[in-house]
């Protein structure tokens, strides 16, 4: 079951304090992402909570809220344009 997130920059600090590794746990780090996305979800959505966010990764879940991974809204972009550049192959006079 998924239950949070640590994020690289609320960590960044206690990497270079030794002496605090077995003072800290995950739990007191984890916090709840500002959005989740879903596996079955519509891109159109998926897009909008990016938006709202200003997130560049997003964690995904299952239908039983398993984790499944992160989704990068730079990975997304990419893809999205790799699809509108095939697609305007077909627009092309011949």
């Amino acid at each position: 079951k998924f239950i949070g997130i640590i994020e690289l920059n609320d960590i960044k600090q206690k990497l270079f304090q030794p002496d605090q590794f077995d003072k800290v746990s995950v739990k007191t780090m984890m916090k709840k992402p500002r959005a989740i996305l879903y596996s079955d979800q519509d891109m159109h959505s998926v897009m909008e909570k990016f938006d709202v966010t200003q997130s560049w990764y997003l964690p995904v879940l299952n239908k039983d809220k398993s984790f499944i991974g992160f989704v990068s809204k730079t990975k997304l972009f990419n893809k999205y344009r790799e699809i509108l550049a095939s697609q305007g192959d077909l627009y092309e006079e011949v």
